[in-house]
């Protein structure tokens, strides 16, 4: 009597060459900076997401590379620095305020005032105006 081998996954999977396989793969990027240059990062963020539904030559890797390396960071109270995005209306507007002004904050105040009670946000503006600066 012939023993029988058991069957394993790969009797049962028909195997292809690599070059005729088709793969979807998630990415993520994610931008990291000094600078708190939050919505402008997020309008090339939507740029990128934008052109990986476009058929193009130019990989997406090249458009983030040449704001890493070739965009330059604005001096404080300089000019602000422009960067035309193909796939959106407006540029994206990079600045930093001048130094004797309140540090660069790209966010919205109103989630962080529409949770606050009136008393604390007339304590907080009292604070900032009574800061001195050393």
């Amino acid at each position: 009597m012939e023993a029988r081998r058991p069957d394993t996954i790969f009797d049962k999977v028909h195997m292809v060459q690599f070059e005729d396989t088709v793969t979807f793969e998630s990415k993520t990027i994610c931008l990291v900076g000094r600078y708190a240059y939050w919505t402008a990062f997020r309008h090339f963020l939507t740029h990128l997401h934008i052109l990986s539904g476009l058929s193009s030559d130019t990989p997406i890797e090249r458009h983030v590379s040449h704001l890493l390396l070739a965009v330059p960071i604005p001096k404080p109270g300089g000019q602000c620095i422009l960067v035309p995005m193909s796939t959106m209306r407006e540029p994206m507007a990079l600045l930093m305020p001048p130094l004797k002004d309140l540090p660069l904050l790209d966010l919205s105040y109103k989630m962080l005032f529409s949770a606050l009670d009136v008393p604390t946000v007339v304590t907080i503006v009292l604070g900032f105006l009574c800061l001195e600066k050393k």
